[in-house]
């Protein structure tokens, strides 16, 4: 797998989440939430792996991707959360090579892989900076799925 994707559902409707994700051809959708919990219907893992097994993707949950609750709780600002997050992958590669052992899994055959968490936009997320780092040290590209649809491409090949 070259690209990998990824989409926040931040303002956005459990049907117009699902339709960005057919549109941009997913067959995988991993959660790399910590908790697959939202306030937001529709979000939590339960409803949104059966809104997602009813479009013909496959949900996963990678917990150990998340940004674990001791870094948000200690964090003084949400940029201290990500720069915390950004740390941790550097102190903990193991978190990368887990994440880059599931992505090959579920990649496997050419399907379209997409990870997901809340914050809309990939700067503002955990996922942005996992993403990214992933796609650095696998001479990779990240697809970012925009507030609007739209891709913003991040190379790193």
């Amino acid at each position: 797998m070259n690209t990998l994707l990824t989409i926040g559902y931040e303002k956005r409707s459990l049907p117009e989440y699902v339709k960005i994700l057919q549109l941009a051809g997913v067959e995988v959708l991993v959660d790399v939430r910590e908790t697959p919990w939202s306030h937001k219907p529709g979000f939590s893992r339960t409803p949104l792996s059966k809104a997602l097994e009813d479009a013909g993707i496959t949900y996963v949950h990678a917990r150990f991707a998340g940004n674990p609750k001791r870094l948000r709780a200690a964090a003084k600002s949400h940029a201290d959360c990500l720069v915390a997050y950004e740390a941790l992958l550097e102190d903990t590669p193991n978190i990368l090579e887990a994440f880059d052992q599931l992505i090959a899994e579920w990649s496997a055959g050419g399907r379209t892989v997409a990870i997901t968490c809340f914050e809309r936009h990939p700067g503002d997320c955990h996922r942005g900076i996992l993403a990214e780092r992933w796609a650095e040290q696998r001479n990779r590209r990240v697809r970012h799925l925009a507030p609007d649809g739209c891709a913003r491409i991040v190379k790193h090949a």
